[in-house]
């Protein structure tokens, strides 16, 4: 918090009754928002910074609010229910810059705008900037580095990180650029090449999560369902969690079945399909 606090690129706080003036184009980025699922007349820029446009909205009769920043054409945007919001909330866009960085490390700005409320409930937004030069694979040695030049390699270019392991395999949490300009949070389980990803939003507010499926190598019969799950604290500190189900062979009718745990918790059962004796 010491670092961002000190970090440059700061906006000025803009009070409500200082509207920002706005371009054509930004004039009809708030008609799109607007469009979107917020309040009707919510939708106010609020903050900016060279190409980064900050936009304040509610939700719900103003029971939720929202920040929306805009870099460039890549946008995120997080929403909060509005005594939540009170201890404060931000969106981070990570934007790639050139050159890269040394070996192959992706040189990165993460631009990001920070809401607070005043005593009369009005938003102040600011906007800060900073870049990340150094080599995102200088944090990983032998194997991990490999697979890590693999991911960068593969599109996983932002915010590489190893979030712990699951059967003796990384898991990784890694941001992407998507086709339609938002960037994705992405987890990968190296143990069976599983992957889920998600716009950044919607990643810290419902988390990331994949089903592993474990199966007996010579048999070939299933032998447990594991939820290998991120979620983030209210800082978006990411933690994994694994949770695993057994096969149950004791149902009434004599079928095979397991039981695991999903997102958000609900129980899930899975029947086995019975096995052939002469297969």
């Amino acid at each position: 918090l010491v670092a961002v606090g000190v970090g440059a690129g700061w906006a000025l706080f803009a009070p409500r009754d200082a509207a920002l003036p706005l371009t054509a184009a930004q004039e009809q980025r708030r008609a799109e928002l607007a469009a979107e699922d917020y309040d009707q007349g919510s939708v106010r820029a609020v903050a900016q910074s060279d190409d980064a446009l900050a936009w304040f909205a509610t939700q719900d009769d103003a029971r939720r609010l929202c920040l929306v920043l805009d870099v460039g054409d890549r946008s995120q945007s997080t929403c909060l229910p509005a005594d939540d919001a009170a201890d404060g909330m931000n969106v981070t866009v990570p934007v790639p810059i050139d050159p890269p960085g040394d070996e192959g490390g992706a040189a990165v700005e993460n631009v990001v705008a920070t809401l607070l409320l005043s005593v009369d409930d009005e938003p102040m937004v600011s906007i800060q900037r900073w870049s990340m030069n150094s080599s995102v694979l200088s944090q990983f040695e032998g194997e991990q580095r490999t697979r890590a030049e693999e991911l960068l390699a593969d599109g996983y270019e932002l915010g590489l990180s190893l979030v712990g392991f699951f059967h003796g395999e990384p898991v990784w949490l890694a941001d992407r650029p998507s086709d339609t300009g938002v960037s994705l949070r992405c987890l990968i389980v190296d143990a069976d090449a599983s992957r889920q990803c998600a716009p950044i939003s919607e990643a810290l507010e419902s988390g990331l999560g994949v089903q592993v499926v474990d199966v007996d190598q010579e048999s070939g019969d299933v032998i447990a369902v594991s939820v290998v799950q991120v979620e983030f604290t209210r800082w978006q500190a990411p933690y994994l969690s694994v949770t695993t189900g057994a096969v149950f062979s004791e149902a009434p009718s004599g079928d095979s079945y397991l039981v695991t745990t999903g997102p958000p918790g609900d129980p899930i059962r899975v029947e086995i399909p019975d096995r052939d004796p002469d297969g």
